[in-house]
This record gives structure tokens, sequence and C-alpha cells, in this order.
């Protein structure tokens, strides 16, 4: 059994080839995107550039380029049973599993981008990875100020608060920056929770083609549960080491994780490093073998 897993925003980004952001499946993605953004996209993924610093930027890039490759997969004749995404990425499961057209996903992606970069600058903050369990957590939670961002795997934590409180467990707990603009999956995106539910209710919905597990709870979601889970993941944390257990006990062989950087793929397997069953493989090279095989 084959699941999708789509990277989010805070992952390491490297450039990516011209040749992918040409190609015709790919490039009406990425051009909407760019509108959305006000950016040449094309360029930027290509070469790098500070626009990906921006929420408003990198958010509808991600969700293109990701919803880019799982239509080259779906060319290639290889779609999921499970999707799930990781923050940002839970966007791009919804369009893959059907729920959504990938047009509506990018639009949605720039929304959530320009939302979150203005509450972040309405309230300056970000998130801390903090290096060690969760009693290391709980100290810094203990100290005020921050809440918890996301729990992504065995002993991977990471807390958003303001400026000043993050400053204050630096000084105190094993912990560093994330590079990120914001205090993300915190109360304090709440300004942008209402306005992006009702973007998600208004949208056109298909029934789901594949089983769909959400970062709120870490368990599999129904259809109509789907626009409350993604907008309250504005303001909760991050329940991915959940959603992991979830597809592993699901029964899934194979793990293909659609977008780029190796971040999230050396996750999983921290994550499921016991389960030698599983597969874990990026997406172009299960679009390379479907090719080799057709």
């Amino acid at each position: 059994m084959i699941a999708f897993l789509f990277i989010g925003q805070g992952v390491d980004l490297p450039w990516i080839e011209d040749e992918l952001l040409a190609d015709p499946i790919v490039a009406p993605l990425v051009a909407r995107a760019s509108e959305h953004a006000r950016v040449d996209l094309r360029r930027v993924l290509s070469r790098g550039g500070r626009e990906l610093e921006r929420s408003e930027v990198l958010q509808p890039a991600m969700v293109a380029v990701c919803l880019g490759v799982d239509a080259l997969l779906e060319r290639a004749g290889v779609r999921p049973a499970i999707v799930l995404g990781h923050s940002l990425g839970e966007l791009s499961a919804w369009a893959s599993a059907g729920g959504i057209s990938r047009e509506d996903a990018v639009d949605l992606a720039a929304l959530r981008g320009r939302l979150m970069a203005r509450e972040a600058e309405a309230h300056p903050g970000g998130m801390l990875r903090i290096k060690g369990g969760r009693a290391v957590v709980d100290e810094a939670l203990a100290l005020g100020g921050v809440t918890l961002g996301a729990h992504n795997g065995p002993d991977e934590y990471a807390v958003s608060g303001g400026r000043d409180a993050l400053a204050a467990v630096l000084a105190r707990i094993p912990s560093v920056r994330l590079p990120v603009a914001g205090a993300w999956h915190s109360p304090m995106m709440a300004g942008a929770h209402g306005e992006l539910l009702a973007a998600l209710e208004r949208l056109p919905r298909r029934p789901l083609h594949a089983r769909f597990i959400s970062n709120a709870n870490g368990g599999f979601a129904g259809e109509h549960d789907l626009p409350r889970l993604l907008a309250d993941q504005l303001v909760h944390p991050v329940q991915f080491a959940a959603s992991l257990a979830t597809l592993a006990a699901a029964g899934t062989t194979r793990i293909l994780t659609v977008g780029p950087g190796k971040t999230l793929r050396a996750l999983v397997h921290r994550n499921l490093d016991r389960m030698r069953e599983v597969e874990i493989i990026d997406s172009r090279r299960a679009i390379e073998a479907a090719g080799a095989r057709g």
C-alpha cells in the first residue's frame, strides 16, 4: 500500500531543476503561484533567492511544485491509498486525494501564506527546536509565553512564542531557532483562523479517493472535517509523530515523500527506524521507475 507524504514550509530547499519547472504539467501551477506571489517563481526556484524567505512567496511555491510532481506521478500511474502532509503539506495532500483541485490548493496556499505573514508582522515571534525529550519541553513551557508547536518525532519537539519568551527559553533550555518567520501553530496565529476557515469552506469539494491522516490529532480524518482541521492547524501543534504512527499501523509498505529536499525523508526514517519493511523513497525515483516500466 502506497502513501504520499507532502513537505511543508520548514524544510531545506535546494534549488529545483528548471527542467521540472518547465514541464507542461508543472509549469501552469508554478505560473499560478507566481501570480499570487508577484514573483517569477520559476527563476527563484531554479536559482534561489531571498524571496523564498517570505511565507507569502514560499507557501504557494511549495504547493505548486509538490502538486506538479503529484500530477507527474499520476501521469506515471502512481497513486496513493493514504495521504498526509507536514503542516502546509496538508493542502497538497488534500488535492492529491482528489478533495479539491490542484489550482484551488495553490490559491489556498497563497492566502494562507499572506495571512500568516500578516499575523507574524503584527505579533513578532518564532519557533525553537527543543533538544531533548518531553520533560525538557515541559520545562520550556513552564517558563511561560511559549506553547507546543510541533511533535515531529522521537524527542523532536518545537515550541512557538513571542520574541522575549523565546529568548528566555534559549537562555535556559538547550534549543535552536528554526528558520521560520513567525510563531506558527500557536495562538499567535489566531487572527488568521477565521479568514482561512471561511475560504476553506467556500471551496468546491469532491469525495476523497485516498484516506487522509490529519496533523491535528494524528488520526484519519473525514472529508467533511478537513476545512476545520486545516484551519485549526494554524493555532494548534502539528502532531506529526502521531500521524506517522497511524500511517505505519495502517499497513503502509511504501511511502513516497513528495517535494524537494531530504529533511522530511530523514525525519520519517527516524520515526519509523524499527519498521524496516516500510520502504521510503522520494517521488523522483518513483517517476523514474514508472517511466522505466512504461
